[in-house]
């Protein structure tokens, strides 16, 4: 991603963010509607594999969140030794799209647990997962945290390069 300043690099990086996101609440609230209106019923009806899927959807979300989590903050760790903020800020960009990514396919899934149980429990997964994006959104001060960017650097990100202009 070309960027000139940091103001156009956390616009273009929210962009990215909040249009990975519009997907899964797009899929999610079809499926609502859909559920609701009546055109989509419960495709399972069993409620011994509905009690399975009500607790295996949510631990594989948790799980697959927990290994990208992890993935994300070694791949962050690795790019502290690099000399450039730049060069850093855009290497940042690919791990911490990839955690916003994961929490949209975990959403994802809740919306295709709605389709196939239609149980409410769904609903209150699939919010609990956006409000974990809150947590996870990359803000100039999430970016310092994750980068540990200290002095100037961490002015300079926490600013959006305001700081620094005469």
């Amino acid at each position: 991603m070309n960027f000139s300043t940091l103001g156009e690099f956390f616009y273009k990086l929210y962009n990215r963010c909040l249009l990975v996101m519009f997907i899964p609440i797009g899929v999610f609230l079809a499926v609502y509607y859909f559920l609701l209106v009546g055109d989509l019923t419960a495709i399972i009806q069993d409620e011994k594999l509905i009690q399975v899927i009500l607790i295996a959807f949510p631990i594989i979300s948790v799980i697959n969140l927990t290994i990208v989590h992890l993935v994300a903050a070694a791949r962050f760790k690795a790019l502290i030794p690099e000399p450039s903020l730049g060069i850093r800020l855009e290497k940042y960009l690919s791990a911490g799209f990839i955690r916003i990514s994961s929490l949209a396919s975990g959403s994802v899934l809740m919306a295709i647990g709605l389709a196939l149980t239609s149980h409410e429990y769904f609903t209150i997964y699939f919010s609990i997962s956006l409000l974990w994006l809150f947590f996870i959104w990359p803000t100039p001060s999430r970016v310092s945290k994750d980068l540990k960017l200290k002095g100037d650097e961490k002015k300079m990100v926490l600013t959006k390069g305001e700081a620094f202009r005469f």
